[in-house]
């Protein structure tokens, strides 16, 4: 499927900036444009909504599987452990009520983080293998889909490095919002094209993720999006070990080997070089209803 308007302004103003590869699954190339009118990137064309779903149909998908089959993934597990109590500190300094919705939940690991914190907790998992998984640890109705939720008032509404899978951008922040308790908050993770390893490791920049990333976002293009729909970026927070991980993948991908030294460096400087354009690797974003 071909868009012939940028999903965030609407702009016919776009342009083809790079062509990355599918390395997960199908080998299959995949062109970005960018649009310049908003710097919102978007995978074009993409494949149709039905067809989505045979891209994600790998093992080595990691947020779909609990079993640590290779090395890197087993390096991002390890990592998933300290970011899920760094996560945790968050949302217990937004909320009192500690209602969450957990959107893109995988296997629900931080669901059931959640679950045993105290929390009470709804997620949405259109994977059926990693939905049933959800389900299994959390003992709860994990929702294929956001439309199956008749009715939701939730303290936090959580999207860790969801959003960019999701076709319907502002479909999905029109009912995020809805959904959205007063004084609620949004939280969601994005990578972020202006990070250095992206200037780095250009179309093998492994958070390009073809095709199942369909939207890649800067911090301009998110706000923009957000604002369209009455609500704003309150804060960012960036995620330190995202640089590392993106970098050892993109190395992978490049020369089809790890390069555990180059990528360790890689990820450095690319903290480094953030702390002053805060053009981390990876941001997770604070999103409140504007006021008015």
């Amino acid at each position: 499927m071909k868009l012939d308007q940028c999903p965030v302004c609407g702009s016919d103003k776009f342009d083809h900036i790079l062509t990355a590869k599918d390395h997960l699954v199908s080998g299959d190339q995949f062109n970005i444009d960018h649009c310049s009118d908003c710097g919102f990137r978007f995978t074009n064309p993409r494949p149709n909504d039905d067809e989505l779903g045979k891209y994600y149909d790998s093992d080595e998908y990691v947020s779909h599987a609990d079993e640590g089959n290779n090395l890197v993934n087993k390096l991002y597990k390890i990592a998933r452990g300290f970011t899920l109590k760094s996560k945790i500190k968050l949302i217990n300094r937004l909320s009192k009520n500690k209602q969450l919705l957990d959107v893109g939940c995988g296997t629900a690991h931080f669901l059931e983080y959640c679950q045993q914190a105290g929390w009470q907790i709804s997620g949405v998992e259109p994977n059926d293998l990693a939905r049933k998984q959800a389900e299994e640890k959390t003992n709860i109705n994990i929702h294929k889909d956001l439309s199956e939720i008749e009715s939701g008032s939730y303290d936090v509404i959580t999207l860790w490095h969801v959003l960019e899978h999701l076709p319907n951008l502002s479909e999905t922040i029109n009912e995020l919002k809805a959904m959205l308790a007063p004084g609620g908050s949004i939280l969601i993770a994005l990578p972020n094209y202006e990070a250095y390893e992206e200037q780095r490791f250009k179309e093998h920049w492994a958070a390009y993720d073809v095709p199942r990333h369909l939207h890649h976002f800067n911090q301009n293009s998110l706000g923009n999006l957000l604002n369209k729909h009455g609500l704003k970026i309150a804060k960012t927070y960036p995620m330190w070990l995202d640089s590392f991980y993106i970098s050892l993948l993109s190395n992978k991908q490049k020369y089809n080997r790890n390069k555990f030294v180059n990528s360790f460096i890689t990820g450095l400087l690319s903290n480094i070089y953030a702390v002053k354009s805060r053009n981390f690797s990876s941001l997770i974003y604070l999103v409140k209803k504007s006021e008015g």
